[in-house]
């Protein structure tokens, strides 16, 4: 059997041992959010890029949509042109230029409604591009939260393994020196 005083010390290194190993601990904790939150942020960054990318697509789909739309429109507007002149009807005044302007002005609105559709789709894919930077951001922060917190939390640590450790040195002391009445 161990003597008081072999315990005691026994207790106080593995107070002192506790306390290390709590603060380290506490040291990979903080690393490892930090490195989390570096690679969310990384992620999300990609993520912005590419929904960027999506919208710039989006855009382009859309311009390509609204000259196809023109071009169909013409083509029909030639059409109609080319009916009504080979019928005989004058294209210059009257009805038929009124016709002829009623169509230019429904291609005008199918092509501005192509435009209006992709930008749409490209805004929705722009809002996703800030909503990523904005998770992001917020990763970082919890990042440098966790690192900020670690500091207090391992001085914490060492402060309650100095006090416990105190407390048992303090016993420990009682066993080595009799007691005087």
């Amino acid at each position: 059997m161990c003597e008081p005083t072999t315990i005691g010390a026994i207790s106080i290194g593995l107070t002192a041992l506790s306390t290390v190993m709590g603060v380290m601990g506490q040291q990979q904790q903080s690393k490892a959010a930090q490195e989390a939150a570096n690679y969310n942020a990384q992620v999300a960054a990609g993520e912005a890029e590419t929904q960027r990318s999506l919208a710039r697509m989006e855009i382009q789909r859309g311009e390509e949509e609204r000259n196809r739309v023109i071009r169909a429109g013409l083509a029909k507007q030639g059409e109609i042109a080319a009916g009504l002149g080979a019928a005989g009807f004058t294209l210059d005044q009257g009805t038929n230029l009124s016709l002829l302007g009623q169509n230019a002005e429904e291609i005008q609105h199918d092509a501005s409604i192509a435009a209006q559709n992709a930008n749409m789709a490209a805004w929705g894919r722009l809002a996703g591009a800030n909503r990523a930077e904005n998770e992001g951001a917020f990763s970082l922060f919890q990042g440098k939260a966790a690192k900020a917190a670690a500091g207090p939390a391992m001085a914490g640590t060492v402060l309650g393994g100095l006090g416990q450790g105190l407390t048992q040195y303090q016993k420990y002391k009682e066993t080595q020196t009799p007691k005087v009445k």
